[in-house]
């Protein structure tokens, strides 16, 4: 098993709710203590090997599985929730996602790690020729009337973010971050977004060309059928010449080829921290290239951001158990799902038709096919954009067994990190699961 996927000891009846896990030891030993924190000492973690033919609840981290080892796990049961320790699930086919499986993500937990890594980046670049301190002042001692400061006095070459142009696309957790501390420091920021939100404070555009008019360009956005090559060919030939992009999301949303030439004439720069493949190649040229930084997919990363999942975690579970379902129909007669209202989906935009303003993938996942566009009347998945990290929620109480089944598009309302499709029913099913002694 290379090590994957260890729980806590089993007892023939567990005493508390169970999740079983597809994590490694080290993550499973960083997360624990914020899981027994949030939900009671009592909650037991399980191999997933361990899981019930149905009903089962699964917190798994992809980017610690292939892709083969991802699919055995995924269909080794019928699972009531799949929970992905991911900020991204484009790993994911929802074609062929079972409708009545709860599927949810980190969505939220990475967000300021990512902020932090894009912020470092683009002040990077723009203090690349030279930083004004020193390690020793060389400077000579100064005339009796001298000014402290001489007129001309170098900064180093840099220039700073006071009065840069810098676009963010995306909108999700990690976008509303970034732009926030840019902001504060002075940047002039454009958010490239599905459509405008009134009263933003910040300036907003549906079109690439607009986006791409920049000193900087931060790609936040998650990769679905429709931002799979958003920054093509063509619309990266409409950058402005020193376009610095920075890529903290998924590399197939930017032609990789074309950037490559682009970054290798001079006409942009890039900081990546995504490739495809990943690592590239030995001799790939974006190795190599002085006009590209490189680091290997570590964005997400930060001093307590490997089991932050759990938290996310711990608030969609919170979610799922105090959501209002008094008066909920059978979800079967659901035509559709609503868009989140912490997000501002709309219909899709002239020059941008994929655009999501749906946070982006923190946590590595090996790229793979992802599905094709939703079928006709089904809107786009939406994800919402939430504020500050929650704290721990303490466990809540059991549902009634009468209690109805939730309606997927007032679920679709209340759970952050859902991925569309899913079922209320099912959905009921999966807290039970999780709260009721004795079922495992």
């Amino acid at each position: 098993m290379g090590g994957i996927i260890d729980g806590d000891c089993t007892s023939a009846s567990p005493v508390g709710p169970v999740v079983h896990t597809a994590l490694t030891g080290e993550l499973l030993r960083l997360s624990r203590p914020r899981l027994r924190s949030a939900f009671g000492p009592s909650v037991e973690l399980r191999p997933w090997q361990e899981a019930p033919e149905r009903d089962g609840v699964l917190l798994m981290a992809p980017h610690e599985l292939s892709a083969g080892r991802r699919a055995e796990v995924l269909r080794s049961v019928r699972w009531s929730w799949v929970h992905l320790t991911s900020a991204g699930a484009d790993f994911i086919d929802l074609a062929e996602w079972p409708a009545d499986t709860l599927l949810t993500r980190s969505w939220r937990c990475y967000a300021a790690p990512l902020a932090e890594y894009a912020l470092h980046a683009v002040l990077t670049h723009e203090w690349r020729r030279g930083t004004p301190w020193q390690e020793r002042d060389t400077r000579s001692a100064p005339a009796p009337d001298a000014p402290p400061v001489p007129a001309g006095a170098s900064t180093g070459g840099g220039t700073g973010l006071w009065g840069a142009e810098v676009t963010v696309a995306g909108w999700g957790a990690v976008g509303q971050r970034l732009a926030t501390v840019l902001d504060a420091l002075g940047a002039r920021v454009t958010v490239l977004r599905r459509s405008p939100e009134p009263g933003s404070p910040f300036r907003q555009t549906s079109d690439l060309g607009r986006a791409l008019d920049a000193d900087h360009l931060v790609v936040a956005l998650p990769l679905t059928a429709g931002t799979r090559h958003l920054f093509d060919r063509a619309a990266l030939g409409w950058a402005r010449p020193g376009l610095h992009l920075v890529n903290v999301s998924r590399a197939a949303i930017v032609d990789q080829d074309a950037l490559t030439e682009l970054c290798a004439a001079g006409r942009l720069f890039a900081t990546l921290d995504v490739t495809d493949p990943e690592p590239l190649p030995t001799g790939h040229p974006l190795r190599s290239l002085p006009t590209v930084r490189l680091s290997p997919h570590v964005a997400w990363r930060s001093r307590d951001s490997d089991a932050a999942f759990a938290d996310d975690f711990a608030t969609i579970w919170a979610a799922l158990a105090d959501s209002d379902t008094s008066a909920a129909p059978d979800p079967s007669a659901a035509a559709g799902f609503s868009a989140d209202p912490h997000s501002s989906h709309a219909p899709g935009i002239a020059h941008a038709p994929g655009i999501s303003d749906a946070s982006a993938p923190g946590v590595p996942a090996p790229a793979v096919p992802v599905p094709g566009p939703p079928a006709p009347g089904v809107p786009v998945p939406a994800v919402p954009a939430p504020g500050a990290p929650a704290p721990a929620v303490p466990m809540p109480a059991v549902p009634a067994p009468s209690a109805p089944a939730p309606d997927a598009r007032a679920l679709d309302a209340v759970i952050p990190g859902l991925v569309p499709p899913t079922s209320g029913r099912r959905a009921r099913a999966a807290v039970r699961a999780l709260l009721t002694p004795g079922r495992s």
